[in-house]
């Protein structure tokens, strides 16, 4: 070892052996904040529900600047946002990225049974009552509190209210993109099909294309080529995720790449050995990196 590293091994093992003179008690410890974010909350005149969002903008952004800037809205906000700021800012260190506005999208609700609920009700594009049972019973939910189809309403929620208030507190240029996981991937493949147009990139991770028997390849097949709208699509699933969603997928991929669709680009990826939550953070990872990266 050499001099300099004995010194910095000393001075860590002197640090550590010391007790910090002004630690607090966690009750009154301040809450770690993501620095260079902003937060937002609406309530819809759609749906009526709350909403929240949490911003951030590129490195770049100024005050006395007149740069606008591409947004990527990215659904289950609490969770995917802080990791899709993150992911950002380790490939800013090189510049792998083109700026990008990130803003997350959420309900606000801190506990899971919040978060399961307004999920189930937004994300799904219809009523599947049977569904909605059985997810009740096993997660221990009230029956009337899952109530799934509020995906028609929550599309006018994003392209109505959303939307706008970012168009209009942020310098956007008006290219946006959108990024799903689980019912927020089927989420992002029903506004892909629905909204032609309103998302030039769409990162559909994972997405739960058994709703309804797979109703969302007939709504693709629908998908005419006289509808269909310049789009960047990125699909993901992990390896583990089994028969029910690594076929699905693999079945997506090749009808939006067979169809002709006109402008319609397709990249897709299994990542090996991932379950469906431990493939999280590299889904969001490489939509950042497929969508938006550099090619300088």
């Amino acid at each position: 070892m050499t001099c300099r590293l004995l010194i910095l091994a000393l001075l860590a093992v002197s640090a550590s052996a010391q007790p910090m003179a002004d630690a607090q008690p966690m009750a009154d410890a301040p809450p770690v904040t993501l620095l260079g974010t902003h937060q937002h909350d609406l309530i819809s005149a759609v749906n009526g529900h709350p909403y929240r969002l949490t911003i951030a903008p590129p490195h770049g952004y100024a005050a006395d600047d007149t740069t606008r800037y591409p947004v990527l809205y990215i659904l289950d906000g609490r969770l995917t946002f802080p990791a899709a700021v993150m992911a950002r800012e380790f490939m800013d260190i090189y510049g792998a990225l083109d700026e990008v506005v990130l803003v997350g999208v959420h309900s606000g609700e801190e506990t899971f049974d919040g978060r399961l609920t307004n999920r189930w009700r937004d994300y799904t594009p219809s009523v599947s009552l049977a569904t909605d049972s059985t997810v009740a019973a096993q997660f221990g939910q009230d029956p009337e509190a899952v109530v799934s189809g509020g995906g028609p309403d929550f599309l006018r929620v994003l392209r109505e209210e959303v939307i706008p208030f970012v168009d209009g507190a942020y310098r956007t240029s008006g290219d946006r993109g959108l990024m799903g996981q689980s019912l927020g991937g089927l989420f992002a493949t029903y506004a892909l099909f629905e909204a032609p147009g309103l998302f030039q990139r769409v990162g559909i991770n994972s997405p739960s294309l058994w709703w309804n028997g797979g109703e969302v390849f007939a709504t693709a097949a629908a998908f005419a080529e006289a509808n269909a709208a310049p789009a960047h699509v990125f699909l993901s699933v992990g390896g583990e995720e089994g028969r029910l969603m690594v076929p699905s997928v693999e079945q997506l991929a090749m009808a939006l790449r067979t169809r002709g669709y006109d402008g319609v680009t397709v990249d897709a990826v299994v990542f090996a050995d991932e379950t469906h939550t431990s493939v999280v953070p590299a889904q969001v990872s490489r939509t950042l990196r497929t969508l938006y990266g550099r090619s300088d």
